[in-house]
């Protein structure tokens, strides 16, 4: 490499770069992007930039190449302005992207600059912001207008225009693999990113340039907060996004008690501008499709809506026996929960009728704190169910391992159909052969028998499992359906005092469906404690051993567990 120019080190000396006034200029500057270009062909630049430090706009379209529509312009030129910026948004709004590009612009802009990164999950941390901020990153170089007119000779067939073009500098450092190492100058210069359970970690970097970007904003506990307030002693500044799911916390108090010493913004994903004009003019933003497509599937005023869509808060989630908060959440851990091989396979089972029109017919697979997924039916025969039912046991079971546990549910005629077709299976295996599953089933309508003190029926225990094993790091998948059945149902006190879930027919109501996704997850979670085989953490899957006695279900009462003869569970 050869030594620096006498105009690069007056550059240097003066923390910014020498500039033409405006882009005309600028696209007749080649004599000085020659003299500034080293033997490698990359172009020298003084880094910080206090040019930048005060224009934050531009350095996003000359440096990142990036044009940023009117509420990224809104947000970029708010942390440029004040230090502590809130942003609630609905899905879909450039969140990641922003708060990347915001990152390294502080980066390359102030001296001594240190910026965190941080998020609920490191799925959200490595694969979302840190991955966001390596694409730009390696995108850097080349102007809007270049960028442009590169597309344009690609088309021609003609050799694109030289990074970095004469309008823009090459940005510092080279990101390395995962945030948590960081992108880092030779000058301390740096951009690092964890997980908001690494309190110590985010608690521990100090510096008088100092800025914090908080990722789903909403689910960082408040001690990380704290430790944030007292390094802002020193000068740090703080920037939140988050889709508003909870109604309390630092990120809520934001917009509400704390919103004199906050800059707030509101993102709707309807501000996006492809759904202002019906086209795809920021590809990666809201479509109008996506919009109208949410606005029939959970309903112009419904919660979820407010939330993913609009990004308001919702102020009624009180009596909500699973929160919108919640619910975001488990969907998240799904990514970051790792499938517990041994953990015993069990299958909810919600059946529906033969009629194509009518409900669907769902099976839910989960093994300890993870659900693996659904299959969705209609139309099916009770042999179809069986059928369809040993097919997914091939993929999802071990034969090493204790059969599955499928639990059905067996009310009303269609339930009693597919559970007595279940179990006749069962019941003609040769003697000695191992079942290909244990068979429970859940009549839901009977008076409730784990706590009949606190619950009315078998089903608002079920409800209340569902709920607590999302409490206790259930993880789910994605599914918009299942989120709103999941949502919708809500407590109410009945007779005697009784904790009651919202009655199906109302729930029908609510969704213009049966809550089939639902119900055949509250199923899949709730645990039959004659059929639990405790064991250590990690340790192998306990041996398949024949149950001493065989007892056919239709020789019990109804809601007795034909597995359970000391009266410990029920069915």
């Amino acid at each position: 490499m050869t030594s620096p120019t006498a105009n690069e080190v007056e550059l240097r000396k003066r923390g910014r770069p020498r500039r033409p006034p405006n882009m005309a200029a600028a696209l007749g500057s080649a004599m000085l992007a020659a003299a500034l270009t080293l033997g490698s062909g990359v172009v020298a630049h003084a880094w910080p930039s206090d040019r930048y430090r005060a224009k934050p706009v531009e350095f996003f379209r000359e440096i990142l190449g990036v044009e940023p529509w009117e509420k990224q312009v809104e947000i970029i030129e708010a942390v440029r302005d004040n230090t502590r910026v809130a942003v609630k948004a609905g899905h879909k709004v450039s969140k990641s992207h922003t708060a990347a590009g915001v990152a390294l612009w502080f980066y390359e802009s102030f001296e001594d600059a240190r910026v965190v990164m941080t998020s609920t999950t490191s799925r959200q941390v490595d694969q979302i912001l840190w991955r966001e901020l390596k694409k730009m990153h390696a995108n850097a170089g080349r102007c809007v207008a270049c960028k442009e007119e590169n597309k344009r000779r690609a088309l021609r067939f003609e050799a694109p225009l030289p990074k970095p073009c004469p309008h823009s500098f090459l940005p510092d450092g080279e990101p390395r693999e995962l945030a948590r190492t960081g992108l880092k100058a030779t000058d301390f210069r740096e951009v690092v990113g964890f997980t908001a359970r690494e309190a110590e970690a985010v608690a521990g970097v100090s510096g008088h340039n100092l800025l914090y970007i908080l990722d789903e904003a909403t689910g960082i506990d408040r001690a990380i907060f704290e430790a944030i307030e007292g390094n802002r002693a020193g000068g740090a500044r703080l920037l939140m996004f988050s889709n508003p799911t909870k109604t309390d916390g630092e990120f809520y108090d934001a917009f509400d008690a704390k919103k004199d010493f906050y800059k707030t913004i509101s993102i709707s994903s309807e501000d996006s501008p492809n759904v202002k004009t019906g086209q795809l003019v920021v590809p990666g933003l809201a479509t109008r499709e996506w919009v109208e497509e949410k606005k029939r599937e959970w309903g112009a005023d419904s919660a979820l809506y407010a939330v993913r869509v609009k990004g308001e808060f919702v102020l009624n989630e009180v009596g909500k026996i699973i929160s919108i908060h919640a619910i975001g959440e488990a969907e998240k851990r799904w990514f970051e929960v790792a499938p517990d091989t041994t953990s015993r396979l069990h299958v909810g089972i919600d059946p529906a009728g033969v009629g194509l029109d009518g409900d669907e017919g769902i099976y839910c697979f989960r093994r300890g704190l993870r659900m693996l997924g659904m299959l969705e039916f209609r139309g099916l025969t009770e042999d179809l169910y069986l059928h369809h039912l040993l097919e997914a046991l091939k993929r999802h079971a071990s034969p090493r391992e204790l059969p599955p546990i499928v639990k059905v549910d067996r009310e009303g005629s269609i339930g009693a159909k597919v559970f007595y077709r279940l179990r006749a299976h069962l019941d003609g295996l040769a003697e000695g052969t191992r079942p290909p599953f244990e068979l429970v089933g859940v009549a839901s309508s009977m008076n409730a028998m784990r706590e009949p003190e606190v619950y009315g029926t078998v089903r608002d225990e079920l409800w209340a499992s569902a709920a607590q094993w999302i409490r206790d790091g259930g993880a789910i998948v994605t599914d918009s359906k299942l989120a709103k059945e999941l949502h919708t149902p809500e407590w109410y006190t009945g007779v005697r005092n009784k904790q009651k879930v919202t009655s199906k027919d109302d729930l029908r109501k609510a969704l213009q469906r049966s809550p089939d996704r639902a119900d055949a997850l509250c199923l899949a979670v709730w645990e039959v404690p004659s059929l639990m085989h405790p064991r250590e953490p990690g340790a192998a899957p306990a041996p398949y051993e024949p149950p001493p006695v065989q007892v056919s279900a239709y020789d019990l009462p109804t809601g007795i567990d034909p597995y359970d003869l000391g009266g410990g569970g029920y069915t």
